[in-house]
């Protein structure tokens, strides 16, 4: 087999899909902070300003679709809708909301939300009328991200996972029909035939769910303390043995450093890639691309849970949650619109973007009337694990990233390392 380097096409045709579906006329877009774009509203009595990241696919949808709908609903609430650069949106927001500014309601990453909710800049919806039999129609494990000293401060709105996606040439060249279980099988495979896992990095996104997949721990249950679980021996020997997969080339280098393209190369039938992991929008956006269905993606991959050794979960969670900012002057108004995204048909509608609905009735409608691989995904959040929603998670993330880097590649001692960053953790998750 060939060692896989980048084709530059399938990068490009993601790219250009992004720039394909135009914005929407009736509301403000906002480009690093300056409007470059705004048109005549329609009138009504109040005006909600909500914030999103939105790809174009969903803004579109979004704007065009479920904003109308929500206002023909509503006739006396107005939405303006501003979509957010993601990388530059968090401090933007944190700078608005501390001068008493900014949106009304903000569609955020579910990581972000105790670090608001403990610099003051969210409203504990907790405390609204039908909250709590609201929440009881959402994805618990996802409900709990909103959570902070015993109150809630935003509703998930949708959520994803990972999956693992195969090469479908090469797994059956191993002489197997299906993908392997457990990854300690997948190591032993990938190892015993020279192929390679496509790492997309060494990060929380990237690595956790390897680390946690072999048996490592970050922290305990209740997300109070590293020491004892992320430099335990077990945790040890794990992150010594993802060195190895490393130094081998099993997590091919090309793939770590961003010079192959991961999404063309698991396509390739003469590649040694044997495995990605990727989120739902590898199929949505590729069918999109090439103008196809999921079957024919199909013909080349074969999705399936995240491999995971007995007693570990399986993939790590990540999605969004709508909040509402403390400083709102329409709290009702916006607490209207909150309750209206999570419910069943706002939902549904935004489902058809690839987006996967946080509301459990419209996830098992999806299931049903959706293909096998969408139901994967979803069924696959029963058996995922959540970054630990902590107010410091930031943090957390950036001296996790750091450290892993750093021992993966042999430029620190893992046993001494990993002591080092547990205390490290520790204080971050105390504070």
């Amino acid at each position: 087999m060939k060692k896989y380097r980048s084709r530059p096409g399938m990068l490009a045709a993601v790219m250009i899909l992004a720039f394909l579906l135009p914005g929407c006329a009736s509301n403000e877009s906002i480009i690093n902070g300056n409007a470059v774009s705004m048109v005549q509203e329609a009138p009504g009595s109040e005006e909600l300003i909500v914030w999103h990241t939105y790809s174009d696919e969903e803004a579109w949808k979004f704007e065009h679709e479920l904003v109308p709908l929500f206002e023909k609903e509503h006739p006396d609430i107005r939405v303006r809708a501003v979509k957010q650069p993601y990388e530059t949106m968090k401090g933007a927001l944190i700078a608005q909301a501390t001068a008493k500014k900014g949106p009304d309601v903000v569609r955020m990453d579910m990581a972000w939300v105790p670090e608001f909710a403990k610099l003051g800049l969210l409203f504990p919806i907790s405390e609204l009328p039908e909250y709590a039999a609201i929440e009881q129609t959402l994805h618990q494990t996802a409900v709990n991200t909103n959570r902070y000293k015993g109150r809630h401060y935003g509703l998930p709105l949708n959520l994803n996972t990972k999956v693992g996606i195969y090469n479908l040439e090469v797994l059956h060249q191993t002489g197997l029909q299906e993908p392997p279980k457990t990854m300690d099988e997948l190591i032993s495979l990938v190892r015993g035939r020279h192929l390679t896992i496509g790492l997309g990095g060494i990060h929380t996104w990237g690595i956790l769910p390897y680390f946690m997949g072999l048996g490592g721990t970050l922290t305990d249950p209740d997300y109070k303390q590293a020491s004892g679980y992320l430099n335990s021996a077990k945790s040890k020997q794990v992150t010594l043995q993802l060195k190895s997969l490393v130094e081998e080339g099993i997590f091919a280098n090309d793939f770590l450093e961003g010079k192959a393209d991961r999404w063309d190369a698991v396509q390739d039938a003469d590649s040694n890639l044997l495995m990605i992991d990727e989120g739902p929008w590898f199929y949505s956006i590729l069918s999109r691309v090439n103008h196809t269905d999921f079957s024919e993606l199909l013909k080349k991959t074969v999705p399936a849970p995240f491999p995971h050794n007995s007693g570990t979960k399986a993939a790590i969670i990540g999605g969004e949650n709508l909040v509402l900012m403390n400083g709102s002057k329409h709290q009702q108004a916006a607490w209207t619109f909150m309750k209206w995204m999570t419910d069943v048909g706002a939902q549904q509608l935004m489902f058809d973007t690839g987006l996967i609905p946080a509301n459990l009735e419209a996830a098992e409608e999806a299931k049903n009337r959706s293909d096998a691989v969408v139901s994967l995904y979803v069924n696959s959040l029963d058996d995922a694990f959540l970054r630990p929603p902590v107010p410091n998670w930031d943090k957390i993330d950036k001296a996790f990233n750091m450290s892993f880097d750093q021992m993966l590649r042999g430029e620190a001692d893992i046993p001494a390392e990993l002591d080092r960053l547990a205390e490290q953790i520790d204080l971050l998750l105390a504070s």
